[in-house]
């Protein structure tokens, strides 16, 4: 095969799905139908004249040759993302697309309006938003701006600490009505609790949960905040929750302590650092955040 053969957009497309594991996964990732992948890999495979992928019906698992091409792909990435980011950084014009990456609560509990109210004064901006707790590349522009709750971000990406939320244990009206209120720690052992999956355990809170939470007591789990928040809301029981998840439908009952603090962090790469869209957006993105997080209605603590 020669050089010439190769459709070096098609790399763009394998590079995915070698991340990914799947053609779903890649095309979601890269905003493009499935068959496209589909298309591009048989594209790709058929150019180099072997298989890169063994079809598994668990995915796509690259091959032997498939692992030493991604070698070489991973680098020609590298360097493509490392001149995308400059001539980034020397574009001066309010105009051109961002990619921003915030967990489910804040991306869906904030960011919509503050996206409506940035277009409508910088109308040549577009934004995606891409919603989860995945650690979304910076460096490979997978995303170009990230919210992230964590007591310590990377050191090759440039950060801005909001602010720290604590956590607190809420449950609905409904519930505190059937089974009584908790007066601190001591007392969720006897009560419904609503925790993680393994996603979660991670985070300091979940992992104190299932230490000292008797999985008799335990009712419910779920893979992500939004929907703890949203079984306690139907009273399945207690949830233990940073305070951004705090609602209306909520009662605060104390300061979950063992939560420890999420530390709200919004962060670019370095090299992004002036480029002046980015830098619009991320201050007006975080002015407005930092206000709404601090005028969240939190009620007072009980202890």
């Amino acid at each position: 095969m020669e050089l010439t053969d190769l459709n070096w957009s098609d790399l763009k497309y394998f590079l995915a799905v070698a991340r990914c594991g799947s053609l779903a996964r890649a095309a979601d990732r890269l905003q493009v139908t499935h068959s496209t992948v589909f298309r591009r890999i048989n594209s790709l495979e058929s150019a180099v004249g072997v298989k890169l992928f063994a079809r598994l019906p668990e995915g796509y698992r690259l091959t032997d040759t498939g692992v030493e091409v991604l070698a070489y792909v991973e680098r020609v990435s590298d360097r493509i993302d490392e001149l995308q980011r400059l001539l980034d950084n020397r574009n001066d014009n309010l105009s051109g697309v961002i990619n921003v990456t915030a967990p489910h609560n804040l991306a869906y509990r904030f960011l919509p309006d503050y996206i409506r109210d940035f277009q409508t004064e910088y109308p040549d901006i577009h934004i995606n938003l891409l919603v989860g707790n995945d650690d979304l590349n910076l460096s490979r522009r997978e995303a170009d701006l990230a919210i992230r709750a964590t007591p310590a971000p990377p050191d090759y990406l440039v950060g801005h600490k909001l602010l720290s939320l604590a956590w607190g244990a809420y449950a609905a009206p409904g519930y505190l009505k059937l089974f009584g209120r908790p007066e601190g720690l001591a007392d969720l052992a006897g009560h419904c609790i609503i925790s993680s999956r393994l996603d979660l355990f991670r985070l300091p809170a979940f992992d104190w949960v299932e230490r000292n939470i008797p999985p008799e007591r335990i009712v419910a789990r779920g893979s992500d905040l939004v929907t703890l928040s949203a079984l306690a809301v139907a009273g399945v029981g207690i949830a233990l929750l940073p305070d951004d998840q705090a609602k209306p439908e909520l009662e605060r009952l104390f300061t979950f302590e063992p939560g420890q603090c999420s530390d709200i962090w919004v962060l670019i790469h370095p090299d992004l650092r002036d480029n002046r869209r980015l830098q619009v957006f991320k201050h007006f993105l975080m002015e407005r955040l930092r206000a709404d997080l601090l005028a969240l209605p939190i009620p007072a603590q009980s202890d």
